[in-house]
């Protein structure tokens, strides 16, 4: 029962479609809000695990800054044969753009990892 965390990256959905769709090395890990406080746009919390036996039960959250939840954990099961693990947020909200806030990765209840990644304020090109 164990697990071997390969990468963790939480990254815009858009920005990341704009670079061709695929988690390298090098993408930066980012959220975008519209102003302060907002919803996030939307958001990918993608990672991948190497050396699961069969499975593992797999629990992330979001912290700020500050240590505070920004986002309540979610579980789920990880199966061997699962090469990357992904979820669109859509609903998560910021109070403040900042760097330093946490992608905090537990595996069978145990912490294992965290991933920082920055909030911005971000503005939409115009469509006129």
């Amino acid at each position: 029962m164990g697990a071997t965390l390969r990468y963790a990256k939480v990254v815009d959905r858009d920005r990341l479609q704009e670079r061709g769709g695929q988690i390298q090395p090098g993408t930066e890990s980012e959220v975008r809000l519209d102003s302060e406080p907002a919803t996030a746009d939307p958001f990918l919390v993608a990672r991948a695990w190497d050396d699961v036996d069969t499975a593992i039960t797999e629990t992330w959250r979001i912290e700020d800054p500050h240590g505070q939840t920004v986002r309540e954990p979610t579980t789920r099961e990880v199966l061997s044969f699962h090469d990357e693990v992904v979820d669109e947020i859509s609903d998560c909200e910021f109070e403040y753009a900042d760097s330093g806030y946490q992608l905090v990765l537990e595996v069978e209840g145990s912490e294992v990892a965290r991933a920082d990644f920055t909030v911005v304020v971000h503005e939409h090109p115009s469509t006129a």
